[in-house]
């Protein structure tokens, strides 16, 4: 797949790997360090299952600077980009207009601690946004992990007082498309990972193309090796 010749991108939310910064509900069970090192794990993953598509990808960090960021997530970048505005829908919507005001057509944007967003489920997204105002992949606790539109049906209502970091993020969502007569679509779910019962569900059906992730939880115990 050529994402370029689609004019299709991909953004992707990160926050800077700083110990006692990210995955902090997390780190309250494996240590600031362990969570970090998980996270890293997860992005690794994430970006790599991107570039598997051919997509390019924009990095939307949370520093004031793209300073700290591995090496790794920024030379696999298209593009590094602060995110602004105040709570997560503002940030999401500057996304979106950064990217279409900077001739993008279709763009999906994604979590970085989802390790299940491979390769499949972004050509699903695209494929289906041919046909829907707006696509997404749900998340297990209520929220999402994938949100796609097109430049000409974008329509930022989507993030505005939505109850986000709940369990009536995705419930909330469909209410305001269907309030605003926006079409969507669901893709499959998948788990993201914040605290320990949620390592504990992924490791009951681990995603097949999360090789970091998968190998940082096999080196910790949290899951059995895959059996030759």
């Amino acid at each position: 797949m050529s994402g370029v010749a689609q004019n299709i991108v991909v953004a992707l939310f990160v926050r800077h790997p700083v110990p006692g910064r990210v995955k902090t509900r997390l780190a309250c069970d494996l240590g600031d360090e362990a969570a970090c090192d998980l996270y890293r794990a997860m992005v690794a993953d994430t970006i790599t299952n991107i570039k598997t598509c051919g997509l390019p990808i924009y990095l939307f960090h949370d520093g004031q600077d793209a300073v700290g960021l591995p090496v790794e997530w920024a030379s696999a970048a298209d593009g590094i980009i602060r995110q602004v505005g105040g709570a997560l829908g503002e940030r999401m919507t500057a996304a979106y207009e950064f990217l279409f005001s900077g001739g993008w057509e279709q763009v999906v944007l994604v979590g970085s601690d989802i390790p299940g967003i491979d390769a499949p489920l972004l050509e699903s997204a695209i494929a289906a946004i041919r046909g829907y105002d707006v696509v997404f992949s749900p998340a297990f606790d209520g929220g999402y992990c994938l949100v796609a539109a097109q430049k000409d049906r974008f329509n930022a209502s989507i993030f505005r007082n939505i109850p986000w970091s709940t369990s009536d993020v995705l419930k909330t969502t469909l209410e305001v498309c269907r309030a605003d007569g926006l079409s969507y679509t669901l893709l499959d779910p998948r788990q993201d990972i914040d605290t320990l019962t949620d390592i504990e569900a992924y490791c009951g059906q681990p995603a097949a193309h999360a090789a970091f992730t998968n190998r940082w939880l096999v080196a910790h115990g949290y899951m059995a090796p895959p059996t030759s």
